[in-house]
């Protein structure tokens, strides 16, 4: 706790935006990333994506984006000169992260409410796919404006990195 103390605001916000990226990172690669898991027959013993799980997080990380803008706010009337920079570029960044959790929670509600047609057998035989194309190219464009965020907040905490008092 009391590593805390010694920590400047922006070390802090540097901290939570990481864990939320983090998080963000991991529903993503639950839902798009190739594993052998979901292939025939071994998706019929391990379970397989939980889309609902995805959804509720990409609701809570959209929330703590509200709170993580109202700890930048404070952290700017206590901030010195040299992180300016970062803490002005950071709610961009969470305006980006906010709209790619949106698009995410999307995909996982889109797929969850296939996966519960299959279920009640109330699957169409042409699935109606331009909806979820749209939904991926949305969300495509969301990680496009993440990623571009990103690097401008790289360019702040390095100038906030090169400030850090030194560890003895």
């Amino acid at each position: 706790m009391s590593e805390n103390c010694n920590m400047l605001p922006s070390q802090i916000i540097f901290n939570n935006l990481k864990e939320m990226l983090k998080a963000k990172n991991t529903a993503h690669e639950s839902m798009f990333k190739f594993h052998w898991k979901k292939m025939w027959p071994f998706n019929l013993i391990w379970p397989q994506v939980d889309f609902e799980r995805i959804v509720r997080l990409m609701s809570e990380l959209r929330k703590n984006v509200i709170n993580q803008k109202n700890l930048v706010g404070q952290a700017k009337s206590k901030a010195k000169p040299f992180e300016k920079t970062f803490l002005d570029a950071v709610p961009a960044y969470l305006d980006a992260l906010d709209v790619s959790c949106k698009f995410l929670g999307e995909a996982a509600q889109w797929k969850q409410d296939l996966l519960m047609r299959k279920i009640t057998r109330d699957v169409k035989v042409i699935r109606d796919t331009k909806d979820w194309s749209n939904i991926l190219k949305n969300y495509e464009d969301a990680q496009g404006n993440l990623t571009r965020a990103g690097a401008i907040v790289q360019i702040g905490w390095s100038e906030v990195f090169q400030n850090l008092p030194k560890a003895q």
